[in-house]
C-alpha cells in the first residue's frame, strides 16, 4: 500500500509538469527569438550567409500573443502584425504580411516556425525577388 501512495504521490507531481514541458510553445505565452543564422536569397545568387545589419533588420523578435504582435529588439522596429497561429505536429507556426515604406515596393510575406518542446525556430521572409531565411531558437519569457 505504501509503494501504491508513494508511486500515486509521484505521478501527481510529475504528470502536470509533463503536460507543461511537452509544448511550452503553445502560442499563449509570450516569447523572446533570436536567429543565429541568416541568409539573404534570390534567383541569381541562390542563398548567401548575410548579418542582421546587412539586411536591414534585427536578429531577434519579441512575440507577444495577446497583442498579436511579432517586433524586432533593435531600437527602431516596428511591431509586425501576427495574422495566423496555429498548433500542428508539435509545431508552433505563425505568419503576417508587412508593408515597408511608403511608396516602396518592399512589403514582404513572413512566417515563423517553432518546434515543441525544443523552440528550434525558423523564420522565413520573401519578398519581390527575395527571400531571406533565419535559423534560430524561442524561449518563453
Amino acid at each position: 500500500m505504501r509503494v501504491f501512495r508513494l508511486v500515486t504521490l509521484m505521478a501527481a507531481a510529475v504528470l502536470p509538469m509533463a503536460s507543461v514541458l511537452a509544448e511550452p510553445f503553445d502560442g499563449k505565452q509570450p516569447l523572446l527569438c533570436s536567429a543565429f543564422r541568416l541568409f539573404e536569397c534570390d534567383l541569381a545568387d541562390g542563398c548567401n550567409p548575410a548579418t542582421a545589419q546587412e539586411l536591414g533588420t534585427s536578429s531577434s523578435w519579441t512575440v507577444d500573443f495577446r497583442k498579436k504582435e511579432f517586433t524586432g529588439t533593435n531600437p527602431n522596429a516596428q511591431p509586425n502584425t501576427i495574422r495566423h497561429v496555429e498548433l500542428l505536429d508539435g509545431k508552433l507556426f505563425m505568419t503576417g504580411v508587412q508593408d515597408g515604406l511608403p511608396d516602396q515596393r518592399d512589403g514582404v510575406a513572413w512566417s515563423v516556425s517553432i518546434n515543441n518542446p525544443d523552440g528550434v525556430m525558423t523564420i522565413t521572409a520573401a519578398g519581390e525577388r527575395v527571400a531571406l531565411v533565419g535559423l534560430g531558437s524561442c524561449v518563453p519569457q
